[in-house]
């Protein structure tokens, strides 16, 4: 289990926090999607709970933060963004490098041969780094993250660089990874890649929080499907599908986006209305996120109402006379100021208000809770 509290990272004084009293915890047994845009936090919040940089906040797993886990190779696989150039040395073979890692971890060298199988790296095992694209480099880079068979996975984008047939090879790896107990933390910038990998969705914004959903409440409130139709007719098939309570909205000059009918039903009312159609295609519209809240709870709780219910007039200073010097006057009237009484009562209506109570000097210990008049050369009364 990995358990994220705190996590704040400002990197320069005055400056907007790059992530900001981020909090959630990833459970055993389930993929949870850090999402956000490419300045969110995401590879951040990854490098603070591995404590690469200095920051705020504890990341734990298994109860451990990472650099007192005793064989962190073995407990959490890490993939982060790739960096320019070969994942390792560029004149090293895919196997050699995997083979010297392997060692390195003290994983055995048919470690190494299953994760080149694995990867479908087996082909190219004997070419040199410098000779491999970003996705067959990025599929190598996941190879050494499972060498070590951690039961939890930190991936930073992991489909970056790759094609769409490799894509979806890795996201049915991640989808059967928890099967057997695992964990799995996994970036991403697209909401539809997301609900197809993820149980739970965690939205970043600006470096904060803004939802944490199970996947069945953010395909609902991010992800809105529908049709897109092309042809010579569209004004005439928009009536008719709006006849079967479906909303239509305009898509380009000769086509239109329909929701609330599936695409088969759109296909066999036009085959029996005589509508030639050019397209007819599924697709996913996606909904903005929710933006990060600038007001705290605390701030917005509603205050209880105050009654007035009458003033007294208190003597400031005279005191203070009185007491250094016992046979001084009481003060003149300028010294007397009136303080309203104050009930923190409900705002219902309540009857009249109390009379003003006349102006009285008041003495002895109960001045001891006013405060001293601020004067003298040295303060500043603005």
């Amino acid at each position: 289990m990995i358990q994220v509290n705190g996590l704040t990272k400002v990197y320069r004084r005055g400056c907007r926090p790059a992530l900001l009293d981020l909090g959630f915890d990833v459970r055993p047994g389930t993929v949870t999607a850090l999402l956000g845009s490419a300045d969110a936090g995401k590879t951040t919040a990854l490098r603070l709970m591995l404590e690469l940089e200095p920051g705020q906040g504890v990341t734990l797993f298994g109860g451990r933060t990472y650099r007192r886990l005793r064989r962190p190779e073995r407990e959490v696989g890490v993939l982060l963004p790739p960096g320019h150039g070969a994942p390792g040395n560029p004149g090293r073979t895919a196997r050699g490098h995997l083979r010297m890692l392997a060692a390195a971890v003290g994983a055995p060298a048919r470690r190494a041969e299953e994760l080149l199988e694995q990867t479908r790296l087996a082909t190219v095992a004997d070419h040199r780094l410098r000779t491999f694209s970003p996705g067959m480099s990025r599929r190598l880079a996941l190879a050494v993250a499972l060498l070590g068979e951690p039961n939890t996975l930190l991936l930073d984008a992991p489909s970056q660089g790759l094609s769409p047939r490799n894509a979806e090879w890795l996201h049915a790896f991640l989808r059967a990874f928890p099967a057997g107990g695992g964990t799995v933390l996994v970036t991403t910038r697209s909401p539809q890649e997301a609900a197809l990998l993820a149980d739970r969705v965690v939205t970043l914004d600006g470096g904060r929080m803004v939802a944490d959903q199970p996947i069945s409440d953010f395909r609902r409130t991010r992800l809105h499907p529908e049709v897109a139709v092309r042809g010579p007719q569209m004004a005439r098939l928009a009536d008719l599908v709006r006849a079967q309570g479906a909303q239509v909205r305009q898509d380009g000059g000769a086509g239109i986006a329909v929701s609330g009918l599936d695409r088969t039903e759109i296909g066999e009312l036009a085959y029996r209305s005589g509508i030639l159609l050019h397209e007819l295609a599924d697709r996913v519209v996606e909904q903005p996120a929710p933006r990060a809240l600038q007001v705290t709870a605390a701030r917005s709780a509603v205050a209880p109402a105050v009654q007035l219910l009458g003033s007294t007039a208190l003597t400031v200073g005279a005191a203070r006379r009185s007491r250094e010097l016992p046979g001084a006057p009481l003060a003149s009237p300028v010294d007397t100021i009136a303080m309203p009484t104050v009930s923190a009562a409900p705002a219902a209506p309540v009857g009249p208000a109390a009379p003003a109570v006349a102006p009285v000097s008041v003495h002895g210990s109960e001045t001891d809770l006013l405060p001293e008049p601020l004067t003298g050369p040295d303060h500043w009364n603005g």
